[in-house]
C-alpha cells in the first residue's frame, strides 16, 4: 500500500547497521519505508501496512525468514505482495538460485551491494505498475 504517493517497503533484518543503511538508502529514494528486526514483528507490520515490498533477512533469531514467508503466503492480504530475500552468504558460497528453494522474487546477498537492490527495486515496481495497468 503506497503511503503519500511512495510505495511501502518493509524491511525485516536483525543486524542494527544493515536495517539502518537500507532504512537510509530507501528513504533517499524517496521510498517509504518500515523496519522490523525479527520474524514476528515484521508479520504484524505487514499485516497492518501491507508493504508493496518485503526485504527479508532469512537468518532473524525469533522464526526463521522461510516462517515469515511461509505465514505471508497464508495470508491472502499479503498473497499479491512480492518478497525479495537477502540472504547472508552461507558457507563462503554465494547461492543465486535459493530464491527458488525459498518462494521469493528476488536474492540479494551481504554484504548488501546497493546497486543490485536499486535494480531489483527499479524490475520489481515496474512489474507492479505494468500489472495494474491491466
Amino acid at each position: 500500500m503506497f503511503m503519500k504517493g511512495q510505495p511501502l517497503i518493509l524491511v525485516v533484518e536483525e543486524n542494527i547497521y544493515n536495517l539502518e543503511l537500507l532504512n537510509y538508502h530507501l528513504k533517499a529514494l524517496h521510498y517509504a519505508c518500515i523496519c522490523a528486526k525479527q520474524g514476528i514483528k515484521a508479520l504484524i507490520l505487514s499485516q497492518t501496512h501491507q508493504p508493496d515490498l518485503i526485504i527479508l533477512d532469512m537468518m532473524i533469531s525469533d522464526i526463521t525468514g522461510g516462517q515469515v514467508i511461509d505465514y505471508l503466503k497464508q495470508d491472502k492480504k499479503n498473497c499479491q505482495n512480492s518478497n525479495c530475500c537477502s540472504n547472508p552468504l552461507v558457507s563462503g558460497k554465494k547461492t543465486p538460485n535459493a530464491s527458488f528453494l525459498t518462494g521469493t522474487d528476488a536474492y540479494l546477498t551481504k554484504p548488501y551491494n546497493l546497486h543490485k537492490l536499486d535494480a531489483v527495486l527499479s524490475c520489481h515496481f515496474t512489474q507492479l505498475n505494468s500489472s495494474s495497468l491491466l
